[in-house]
């Protein structure tokens, strides 16, 4: 078997195994969305943690939102853990705070996410804990979905949805598409048992379970804070469970603007350190394949192959692109239809493509630039 042979095969056999594992994904999240059902089960109650650094006028939604989550589960609490803010919002909060008694308003014990929502952990009266951001909506079931299927399954840690919406923009309708993307990977591979992504937006876990894998003592990271504990769950060997559920679903929108989306973008990027080398690997692989299909294409000396099986070789660098490119658009259309949207198979491939030339950038710029969040170096 000639040279040309052996590097056409090689590139099939890559696209059919990543075809393969995305195929598996789409499917999985297919079954989920249509078995998702209410419970009529009798739930426990759920701590809400909601860590908040300066967070806007969007604080008091999102705290109203909560509110109805908190009803619909008797006992339940929310808590506010003000990480030093400045824009008065432990104000706004200790305001809701007196006519709601279910709302505590506490100052965060040190610096940073982390320690806030340990601070949060250390004070809450329930065992299941639910994470929200101060920009994340929820919908009212979203407790009571989590709180009923922990009742089910007894899991550590719950891997949950959340949908990014556009601003309107370009750069606000690229980032939507790169996360529903993103979601249909990180919900496929936590449903198939190998979870690899989870995002403190709408994150879930037991309160003993935090405190036993010992939180996120030691880390020396400031973001993170879901990847790291999701790491330390299955390095312990707890359970992490995901509810591909639309009604367990957080809302959050799209940095506003380039420069932001920029320093966010190197934020994730940074804390996959925390997803250990092995899954780290696989990712850099994903994000680096279509690099290495376009060199094996470019590279290869056409001109002298016409003899030497040239049309077979053809074929299979043609079903490689195929292969790479339909998995992807079918998952991320599949990702669409499980948060309510319409697949658009065009514009999913436009976003797919500049994402494979952006995506390597980041990842290496986040090795040596350290962004600013929140007038914080992270």
């Amino acid at each position: 078997m000639n040279t040309l042979m052996l590097i056409a095969l090689a590139a099939f056999g890559g696209s059919v195994v990543l075809a393969t594992v995305l195929g598996a994904c789409r499917q999985r999240i297919a079954q989920a969305r249509a078995l998702a059902h209410a419970s009529d089960d009798a739930p426990s109650p759920v701590s809400l943690l909601v860590p908040v650094r300066d967070g806007g006028e969007d604080l008091t939604g999102v705290l109203q939102d909560l509110h109805a989550q908190c009803a619909a589960v008797p006992g339940s609490e929310v808590i506010v853990i003000d990480d030093h803010s400045t824009d008065g919002s432990r104000a706004r909060v200790e305001a809701m705070a007196a006519r709601w008694p279910a709302l505590r308003c506490i100052p965060n014990n040190g610096e940073g996410k982390k320690a806030a929502i340990t601070t949060g952990v250390q004070q809450a009266r329930n065992e299941l804990v639910l994470l929200t951001d101060a920009d994340a909506h929820g919908g009212r079931e979203r407790a009571r979905c989590v709180a009923a299927h922990h009742a089910r399954s007894r899991w550590a840690m719950l891997v949950l949805p959340v949908s990014t919406t556009s601003d309107g923009t370009f750069i606000g309708w690229l980032q939507a598409e790169e996360q529903t993307a993103l979601q249909g990977v990180a919900l496929g591979a936590a449903l198939g048992g190998s979870p690899v992504l989870a995002n403190g937006a709408n994150l879930a876990f037991t309160r003993a379970a935090f405190l036993a894998v010992g939180g996120y003592q030691g880390d020396r990271w400031a973001s993170g804070d879901d990847q790291f504990l999701l790491e330390r769950m299955r390095r312990a060997g707890r359970p992490v469970a995901c509810l591909a559920d639309p009604a367990a679903m957080v809302t959050v929108t799209c940095a506003p603007g380039l420069r932001a989306a920029w320093s966010q973008r190197l934020r994730w990027a940074g804390k996959m350190r925390g997803a250990g080398a092995g899954r780290s690997l696989l990712m850099a692989a994903a994000v680096l394949y279509p690099w290495v299909l376009l060199l094996l294409t470019v590279r290869t000396d056409w001109t002298s192959a016409v003899n030497q099986g040239f049309f077979r070789a053809i074929l299979l660098l043609a079903g490689a692109w195929l292969l790479w490119l339909l998995p992807v658009l079918l998952l991320v259309g599949e990702a669409k239809r499980f948060f309510g949207e319409r697949p658009t198979p065009l514009r999913s491939m436009i976003a797919l493509l500049l994402f494979t030339v952006y995506a390597p950038v980041i990842a290496i710029a986040a090795l040596v630039v350290r962004p600013r969040w929140k007038g914080r170096r992270v």
